[in-house]
């Protein structure tokens, strides 16, 4: 499907430098509208961050029996369980993808032993498959009423801004993830369309979804037929490694990018957005 688009108008609010230890954020979530909790991208320390909403270290915690392949996102559900999305796959080669279920009240330990999820996609039967088909990378995902929702980078050639959409349960086992099918938000390129992170409220039904230098916002839609309901697109400034968003309880958005030499970033960011 391809979304019919409302432009909007954004500000980013710099809230602060991100703490040396977080140098390549990568996801971020909102926990009980006190904390933000962020990680490094692949090839890292299995650890995550507990930030305060003024952007300052309160904590680390260790994630045990685990390895930072290539951790790319973070969601929770409205128990307070925390999934790590090990799914990063730029060669669109790796046959199994995992994701880290943390237990409620995750954030009081200093190390925690996670619960898993094992998948690969039900329709990707060649690794890597043909240039044209390189839509199995995942940098994006949320839980939304039981069930993990996935949405992939494409890294199509030649480029299509094909973001394809799969489920999966949000419990521990091994599975293939059900395609739900795809939507093309915007084909002008990776540096606009290439989905990097993702966030869903569940108390005003909306999902926040974000490129290097773009930010969707989706509402009015029933169950999970998301594409099928309002999209308002904003405009950031500049094109930046924006890779994590995440909603408040209270409908406030927060953001960080990374530090890149020549560009900038490595910073904390409340989005403010005028219609």
């Amino acid at each position: 499907m391809t979304a019919t688009l409302t432009n909007g108008q954004v500000k980013l609010k710099k809230v602060a430098a991100l703490p040396d230890a977080v140098y390549e954020t990568s996801g971020l979530i909102c926990y009980q509208d006190k904390y933000l909790i962020t990680h490094n991208d692949g090839g890292h320390k299995s650890e995550i961050f507990v930030l305060n909403l003024k952007g300052e270290l309160v904590k680390k915690i260790n994630i045990d029996d685990t390895k930072n392949k290539d951790w790319e996102d973070l969601a929770q559900d409205t128990e307070g369980r925390l999934f790590i999305g090990d799914f990063g796959n730029n060669n669109n080669d790796r046959e199994k993808c995992r994701i880290y279920i943390l237990p409620p009240g995750y954030i009081d330990e200093d190390k925690v032993k996670p619960e898993k999820i094992t998948f690969t996609y039900e329709d990707q039967k060649d690794y890597p498959p043909k240039k044209k088909d390189l839509n199995y990378d995942c940098e994006a995902f949320f839980w939304m009423n039981g069930k993990l929702y996935l949405l992939t980078k494409c890294r199509s050639k030649p480029f299509t801004g094909e973001c394809r959409i799969y489920e999966l349960p949000d419990k521990p086992g091994k599975y293939e993830a059900k395609h739900k099918g795809s939507v093309f938000l915007c084909t002008s390129g990776w540096r606009l369309c290439s989905v990097t992170g993702a966030d869903y409220n569940p108390k005003t039904n909306k999902i926040a979804i974000i490129t290097y230098s773009r930010l969707y916002l989706l509402s009015d839609f029933k169950g999970d037929d998301f594409w099928n309901g309002s999209v308002q697109l904003y405009s950031l400034p500049f094109i930046k490694q924006r890779e994590a968003v995440c909603f408040t309880a209270k409908g406030r958005i927060f953001l960080t990018d990374e530090e890149k030499k020549g560009i900038g970033g490595g910073n904390l960011y409340e989005v403010k957005l005028k219609n």
